[in-house]
């Protein structure tokens, strides 16, 4: 299972919108708005590597309102 944080900054306005279109993507769990560098941190997981790829450019990216992610995959250790 692939898990990561994506770190989700917003267009003004739109953190609460965006935060709820961000919940309904199918591998996101947790979504809290935040305040500071980012607006927006969302828990993924997914069950290998290119769905978590696929989950973080295809899925999330590219909803309306996100100006930009950064996404840090989660390792065991």
């Amino acid at each position: 299972m692939a898990k990561a944080v994506v770190l989700i900054t917003i267009e003004p306005g739109m953190d609460r919108e965006v935060a709820a279109k961000v919940k309904k993507v199918k591998g996101v769990g947790n979504v809290y708005l935040a305040t500071g560098l980012y607006d927006v941190v969302a828990e993924v997981q997914a069950p290998d590597d290119a769905s978590m790829i696929s989950l973080a450019y295809d899925q999330i990216r590219v909803i309306e309102g996100i100006r930009e992610t950064h996404t840090m995959f989660c390792l065991s250790v």
